[in-house]
């Protein structure tokens, strides 16, 4: 038994070793959460507009387009409870931050990280965020998070092949290097639609709490909250719920009904968007990023 123990123990602690080694060479890559958050540290005395949550806002609002400061705070995948994380860490440190835009997507009701396929990307918010997300073992550690074989090959892309880690701007926006997809829009905007209709509505009376938790907390601050329902190609809003969709666009209404220092945009349908501004069904390319921050930002204006 001693001799057992002993060969288990001469086993493991080179793994141990090569798994720590691991665990440290990932944290030492930049990435886009890290840089966020040293970013809204830089410019926490000038920031105005803060903007949450997921792909759609980290590739649909464009601080350069905003008349006053503005700061991209959204991620691929982040839903409303972490919005609401993210706010409650940062809002103390904004002394003149003045609005917060939310996205309202289909999905927004309907979805929470740790609830996802992508539920790894908890441990972005509890590395790097220091967002207590989670709990988990596996969900505070890089190595344990992600597949070896896609840690490996982080690995290999820094520190072999020098690629680049972070993928948004220093204003927290990320954008598609080209203008849109390779196959034809209308080609797979069911796929997507279906994709993004729930099975069911467990999520959404907790995810509305979510929205009136990020409100309140914002009315205390003397911050106006503005919820984004955001343009959606046609071969996507063809293919959408009907109740899903209603749900999501009566809660925008409601809040904005219920709260003083709360709007609601609804842009699904704008006919300021055309095919041309879209990278695929329901993610706006550079150019409808611009056209899309120009607007916001004018509604803003418009709403002092």
């Amino acid at each position: 038994m001693k001799r057992f123990l002993k060969q288990t123990v001469l086993f493991l602690i080179p793994v141990l070793v090569i798994m720590i080694t691991m665990e440290l060479a990932l944290r030492h890559i930049p990435n886009d959460y890290e840089l966020k958050n040293a970013q809204i540290a830089l410019k926490k005395e000038s920031i105005k507009t803060l903007i949450l949550g997921s792909s759609h806002s980290l590739y649909g609002f464009n601080p350069e387009y905003f008349t006053e400061e503005a700061y991209n705070l959204g991620h691929v995948s982040q839903t409303i409870d972490l919005d609401y994380l993210l706010l409650k860490k940062y809002i103390k440190e904004l002394p003149k931050l003045k609005t917060v835009v939310i996205r309202l997507s289909y999905t927004t009701l309907h979805e929470q990280l740790n609830e996802s396929t992508e539920s790894w990307r908890q441990k972005d918010y509890n590395l790097y965020y220091n967002l207590n997300v989670s709990n988990k073992l596996k969900l505070n550690s890089e190595v344990l998070s992600v597949k070896l074989r896609n840690n490996i090959k982080r690995l290999k892309n820094y520190y072999l092949e020098h690629e680049a880690s972070i993928s948004v701007t220093n204003s927290g926006w990320a954008f598609f290097e080209k203008p849109h997809v390779v196959k034809p829009i209308d080609d797979f905007g069911w796929t997507v639609a279906k994709k993004h209709t729930a099975k069911d509505n467990n999520l959404v009376e907790e995810n509305i709490k979510f929205l009136e938790k990020i409100v309140n907390l914002s009315n205390e601050h003397s911050v106006n909250v503005i919820l984004v329902t955001l343009p959606a190609h046609k071969s996507y809003r063809d293919n959408l719920n009907t109740s899903q969709l209603e749900m999501v666009v009566a809660a925008g209404e409601k809040m904005k009904r219920k709260y003083s220092n709360c709007n609601y945009l609804n842009l699904m349908q704008s006919d300021s968007f055309k095919d041309i501004d879209f990278y695929d069904p329901d993610h706006l390319n550079t150019n409808g990023a611009k056209k899309l921050s120009l607007l916001v930002d004018d509604f803003i204006t418009q709403s002092k």
